[in-house]
C-alpha cells in the first residue's frame, strides 16, 4: 500500500489531516451516469476498521475479486498482512485480543438437516496468532460425519465474554451435541483447549454474563414457549419466564450490578426505550433512554470493558446516546469537528486514547478517521468506497406520506443529481424484513437507480421497525394486506405530487421487499411497469412449513399471513396468472433464509 504524507492539523479548527495511505480517487466520472455499475455493486473497499489494543496496528476489511478479506497493517501503513476467508466461509466480525492476536467470527451455509429441513447459516470462532500466522478453530468438535468425513460443528458459535481481565481466555457459546441447547466454554485462544463453564439447559439458546463475567442469564425458545433462567448470588437458578414483567420487556444485558438488568420496553411516549430493572422484584428502577419519535435499536458496549455504555437508535441516521460520561464527551468533540456527517465511535485502543471514527451522510458512504484525544488531533484514514464521489450522489429527503386509512407513514425520497423536468421515471424500493426499516444513509441500490436518472422512494410501511411497537404491530398478519396497501399508497403519492411519471414506475425489493414487488404487480395492475424480486418469498405456505422447524419459528410464522385470507391468496406463486407486468427474478443458491427453489418454481409458473 502506498503511504501518504502525514499532515498534522489541530482538531479545534475542524480540519482533517491525512495519515496511513491514500485511497484511490473516485475515477474520472463527470456525471453520476458515468460511474460504473460495479462501483455501486462492489463491497466496500475499506470497511469495519479496528485499532489494536496498543494502537500499534489497524485491521479492516477490503474487497478483492468480489470477496471480503481482512488486512492487518502497522499503524504507519507498513507490513500489510492479508487474511483470506478459510474453507468457503465468509467473515462476519473480528475482535482484537492483543496486538498479536485477533479473534474472527466467520459464517458458512451448510445443509445439516439436524435442526432444519435444509440449508442453515452456521458460524465459527477462530483465533489467529499474527506472530506465526497460526489459525485455531476455538469451537472445533470431536465428531466427524462418517459419510463425508466433514466435521459436524455447532450451529452457532458466539463469543459470550472477552474476559477483559484474562487476556488468554474467552467465553464461547457452543452446541457441540447438536441438540439446540447451548453450553458455555472457557477457551484458551492460543491452544483452543476448553473446559465447560455452564452446562446446557433445555430451551436455552443464548447465555449472558454479568459485570463480573459470571454466566448468570440464559434465554431462548422451547417450541413456542419463551424461556429465561437467572442465577442468584447463592448459585440457584430460577425461572423468569413466569414473572409479571417478562412478557412485557426484552432483556438487553446486565446493569451495573449482578442484581439488575437493562431491559427494553414501551415508554410513555409510545416508543421502545431502555430501563434498569431489579431482577428479584421486577421493579423498574430508572428510565435510561426514551425518544419522542423513534425506538432504541439496541445497546452499545464499552470498547474496553464490554459492558453496556449506551443505546443505538436511528432517526434519519444510526446514532448512539452514551451513558458513559467520557464516551459522551468524546462524541460531542467529534460531532463539533465533523459537523456535516453523522459520526459513530467504532473502536478505542486500550492503552492510549485513540478513537476510530466512522463519518457518513446521505451522499457520502463513509470516511474513517482517528481521533487522538491526548494530542487533540484528528486524522483521515480512508474512505469506505473509493470509486464513489459524494458530489455526484443524490440527496435523500425524509418525507411523510398520507395513506388510505387517514394515518401517515415515513419514507425517504432520492432525487437524481441535476433533477431534470419532472415527472421522472421512478423506482419504488420497499425494504426487506418486514421487521426492518429504511433510513437516509447512503444506500448502494437506491443511489445506483438515482445515478441513472430515476426518482427513488423507500417507504417505511406499517410493520417496519423503529417507529414504535404499535406501528410495527399494525403489520402483523398483514402480508399482502395493509403492508402492501401502504406501499401502493406511497406509489400513488409519488404520482400525485408530480415526482413520478405514472407510465414509468418499477417496484424493486429483496426478501420481503421482493415479495412486496411481486404482490405489487399482482394486486395493482397498471400501476407498475415492471417488478424485480431478489430472494423474494413467493410461496407463503412453503415458507411457513420450513420456518416451523427452526428454533422460535412457530412463534414468528403466526404473523406471516393475512387475517381472514388463505395463504394461497397472498402467495405470488399461486397467483402467477394475475401478474400484470414483466418480472425479473433473482435468487442466491446459498440463501439459508429464502430457498432459491422458490424463485425457480415461480419462474416456471410464470413461463407456463
Amino acid at each position: 500500500m502506498k503511504q501518504a504524507a502525514v499532515l498534522w492539523l489541530n482538531i479545534t479548527k475542524a480540519i482533517v489531516g491525512v495519515i496511513f495511505f491514500a485511497s484511490a480517487a473516485a475515477g474520472q466520472a463527470k456525471t453520476p451516469a458515468n460511474i460504473p455499475v460495479e462501483a455501486f455493486a462492489a463491497l466496500p473497499s475499506f470497511d469495519s476498521a479496528k485499532l489494536s489494543p496498543g494502537a500499534s496496528k489497524l485491521a479492516y476489511y477490503v474487497e478483492l475479486d468480489g470477496q471480503r478479506e481482512i488486512f492487518i497493517q502497522n499503524i504507519d501503513g507498513t507490513n500489510p498482512m492479508k487474511i483470506p476467508p478459510q474453507h468457503e466461509t465468509n467473515f462476519v466480525s473480528f475482535r482484537w485480543a492483543s496486538d498479536n492476536m485477533i479473534i474472527l467470527r466467520t459464517s458458512l451455509t451448510d445443509d445439516v438437516r439436524v435442526f432444519s429441513p435444509g440449508k442453515i447459516q452456521q458460524t465459527r470462532v477462530i483465533s489467529i496468532n499474527l506472530t506465526d500466522g497460526e489459525f485455531t478453530w476455538l469451537g472445533r468438535p470431536n465428531n466427524i460425519r462418517r459419510s463425508t468425513k466433514r466435521e459436524l460443528a455447532s450451529q452457532h458459535e458466539r463469543i459470550v465474554d472477552m474476559l477483559p481481565n484474562d487476556p488468554k481466555h474467552i467465553l464461547i457459546q457452543l452446541d457441540l451435541d447438536l441438540d439446540i441447547r447451548a453450553e458455555v466454554y472457557k477457551v484458551n485462544i492460543q491452544t483452543g483447549f476448553r473446559k465447560i463453564e455452564k452446562e446446557e439447559r433445555r430451551g436455552i439458546q443464548n447465555w449472558f454474563t454479568d459485570v463480573n463475567s459470571t454466566v448468570r442469564l440464559g434465554y431462548g425458545y422451547n417450541g413456542e414457549r419463551w424461556n429465561a433462567r437467572f442465577r442468584d448470588n447463592e448459585g440457584n437458578w430460577g425461572d423468569l419466564s413466569y414473572t409479571d414483567w417478562a412478557s412485557n420487556i426484552d432483556i438487553e444485558g446486565f446493569g451495573d450490578t449482578e442484581k439488575t438488568l437493562y431491559v427494553s420496553g414501551k415508554t410513555t411516549k409510545g416508543k421502545m426505550g431502555l430501563f434498569e430493572l431489579d431482577i428479584q422484584s421486577g421493579e423498574i428502577l430508572r428510565e435510561l433512554f426514551s425518544h419522542d419519535t423513534v425506538d432504541m435499536d439496541g445497546i452499545v458496549e464499552h470498547p474496553i470493558t464490554g459492558r453496556v455504555a449506551g443505546v443505538r437508535y436511528t432517526d434519519d441516521y444510526a446514532r448512539v446516546q452514551y451513558f458513559d460520561k467520557n464516551l459522551a464527551k468524546i462524541q460531542k468533540i467529534i460531532d463539533k469537528a465533523l459537523p456535516d456527517t453523522a459520526n459513530l465511535l467504532l473502536n478505542r485502543a486500550r492503552d492510549k486514547e485513540w478513537y476510530l471514527i466512522y463519518a457518513r451522510n446521505d451522499q457520502n458512504p463513509g470516511d474513517y478517521f482517528i481521533f487522538d484525544r491526548t494530542g487533540g488531533q484528528i486524522f483521515f484514514v480512508a474512505t469506505s468506497r473509493s470509486k464513489i464521489d459524494p458530489a455526484l450522489m443524490a440527496a435523500t429527503k425524509a418525507v411523510t406520506i398520507p395513506v388510505r386509512d387517514g394515518s401517515e407513514i415515513p419514507a425517504y425520497l432520492l432525487t437524481p443529481v441535476g433533477g431534470g423536468a419532472k415527472p421522472l421515471p421512478a423506482v419504488v424500493l420497499p425494504h426487506g424484513g418486514p421487521g426492518a426499516r429504511s433510513d437516509a444513509e447512503w444506500d448502494f441500490q437506491a443511489q445506483f437507480y438515482a445515478s441513472r436518472g430515476y426518482m427513488v422512494l423507500q417507504p417505511n410501511f406499517r410493520g417496519s421497525t423503529g417507529y414504535g411497537p404499535d406501528f410495527e404491530a399494525a403489520g402483523e398478519k398483514q402480508w399482502g394486506g395493509l403492508m402492501q396497501d401502504d406501499v401502493t399508497d406511497a406509489t400513488k403519492w409519488l404520482i400525485s405530487e408530480g415526482y413520478a411519471d405514472p407510465d414509468r414506475i418499477c417496484i424493486v425489493g429483496y426478501s420481503y421487499g421482493g415479495y412486496a414487488a411481486l404482490m405489487g404487480v399482482i394486486k395493482e395492475p397498471g400501476l407498475y411497469r415492471c417488478a424485480i424480486s431478489a430472494n423474494g418469498v413467493t410461496d407463503i405456505g412453503r415458507m411457513k412449513s420450513n420456518d416451523r422447524k427452526s428454533v422460535g419459528g412457530r412463534v414468528w410464522i403466526k404473523n406471516m399471513s393475512l387475517e381472514g385470507a388463505d395463504d394461497g391468496e397472498i402467495s405470488p406463486f399461486h397467483r402467477a396468472k394475475d401478474v400484470s407486468a414483466p418480472v425479473l427474478l433473482m435468487s442466491s443458491v446459498d440463501d439459508a433464509r429464502v430457498p432459491w427453489k422458490m424463485s425457480q418454481d415461480m419462474h416456471k409458473r410464470l413461463k407456463n
